[in-house]
């Protein structure tokens, strides 16, 4: 019997679930009308090329495991190991987030009274429900895939519709979209910025299911571009819809997107099924990070870069790395609770580590790819290249850095506001994956001296 392998439209509806954050809509938004000029320079200069960029990796090396193996073949086990667990700190953050977010909303949806411990009770229980879906199959879950990645396309359509009603009752634009309000500016909304370019990262992911794919080195280069290009005109459009319907400084960080949806169409059914549709989508978003990022440590630690127990494998997917994170991310959601005092603080001081902690290996990943565009095997590949790759790349590796330098530091108005525990975070990151490393080395180490 052939084995089933994973075709282009899941392959499509993975990339989506990766990187179309309708959770993080509301935080796009908050900087302003800008933030849809914003979209379209950043989509412009980064997501695009980083698409290309990334479906060129995707197509010269198409092995399971993504990032991880082309940073790899450019820079080299020790890096690649390091990069592979920031994808796995990452892999802590977001999902703690999100579910943070989830859990704020759910009891919004159905018992507001709820207090700040219970909500965070749940965040830990769908921590281990993610946990234990996410040793499943990827062939076998995918129509879980493709139906949240159809969700979260109407979401994204929704909201511009919910725009575009609310204007067509006879309402004014919430903010207004002169040429002088599109124009970007450099003030406080910077401190939203880093989101955006947060919201553009992803697409790899899918090239970490590589081995259930049919022919990965065709298919991803090709879904990876036409899904940067989608995701940036769906933001935009997401983007206009909410700024049309609410006050940039009416937005909650967790709850804009249903109230866009409720005010827009006049209906607090459709606020109560977006909120249960957004639920869903946000969830299997994390599965889609999750084994993502972590199938990328599992190699590493395979290869004995990273410790042993994180190289444990079922049913295909990393669960070592699967399991280790669930338990970490339940005590970090714990530490993190005592520095908020509100579901939407903790979201954003989570989110905003975990921005720090996807980016990094994105910077590795460039300086990989310009070193891989150097070698033989490049001249002899004959698939998908990006035009103008080195050029671009620099363009990409210079956003990237600046985004890092606005997660800690605005110019203009000083220490960004989670200042502190953005370092918190970057420097447990760190220190752990040091840590990992060398206790990797002493491992293989203590294999060496047995077989002497």
């Amino acid at each position: 019997m052939e084995e089933k392998k994973l075709g282009g439209f899941d392959i499509f509806m993975l990339i989506v679930c990766g990187i179309m954050f309708a959770d993080a809509i509301a935080s796009n938004s908050s900087a302003g009308v800008p933030s849809i000029t914003w979209w379209v320079i950043l989509g412009v200069l980064y997501m695009i090329p980083s698409g290309l960029i990334i479906g060129e990796l995707s197509g010269f090396l198409p092995d399971e495991g993504g990032i991880y193996v082309w940073i790899y073949e450019g820079l080299g086990p020790k890096w690649a190991a390091f990069t592979s667990w920031l994808f796995f700190a990452c892999g802590l953050f977001i999902p703690v987030s999100s579910f943070m977010m989830c859990s704020d909303i759910l009891f919004t949806l159905f018992y507001p009274a709820a207090s700040f411990t219970v909500r965070i009770v749940v965040a830990l229980v769908l921590i281990w429900v993610l946990a234990w879906v996410s040793t499943l199959p990827m062939v076998e879950s995918q129509w879980i895939t493709n139906l949240a990645g159809i969700i979260k396309l109407a979401l994204f359509i929704g909201c511009g519709v919910a725009g575009l009603a609310f204007i067509m009752k006879g309402n004014a634009v919430s903010n207004p979209f002169t040429g002088e309000a599109l124009a970007p500016t450099l003030d406080e909304s910077l401190e939203f910025l880093p989101i955006i370019v947060y919201c553009c990262t992803g697409m790899e992911l899918a090239s970490a299911s590589a081995g259930e794919m049919k022919d990965p080195a065709k298919q991803l280069p090709k879904v990876v571009v036409g899904c940067a290009a989608l995701a940036v005109v769906l933001n935009v459009i997401a983007n206009a819809g909410m700024l049309a319907v609410l006050p940039m400084d009416a937005i909650d960080l967790d709850l804009g997107l249903l109230d866009a949806f409720e005010i827009g169409f006049g209906s607090h059914a459709i606020y109560t099924i977006a909120g249960v549709l957004l639920l869903f989508s946000v969830f299997v978003q994390c599965v889609t990070w999750l084994v993502g990022g972590n199938r990328g440590t599992q190699e590493g630690a395979a290869a004995g870069d990273l410790p042993k127990f994180l190289a444990i494998e079922k049913n295909g997917q990393p669960l070592g790395a699967i399991l280790t994170t669930a338990i970490a991310g339940s005590v970090l959601l714990v530490f993190y609770a005592f520095f908020s005092e509100s579901a939407a603080d903790l979201f954003f001081a989570l989110l905003n580590c975990g921005v720090i902690g996807s980016l990094l290996p994105y910077v590795f990943m460039i300086v990989a790819y310009q070193r891989l565009r150097k070698t033989e095997a490049w001249q002899s590949y004959e698939g998908f290249k990006c035009p103008g790759g080195i050029a671009l790349s620099w363009i990409v590796q210079i956003i990237q850095c600046a985004t890092l330098l606005l997660m800690l530091y605005i110019p203009g108005y000083g220490l960004a506001p989670d200042f502190v525990t953005s370092v918190i975070g970057t420097v447990i990151m760190v220190g752990a994956g040091i840590l990992a490393i060398r206790v990797a080395e002493r491992e293989n180490a203590g294999k060496a001296e047995v077989s002497e």
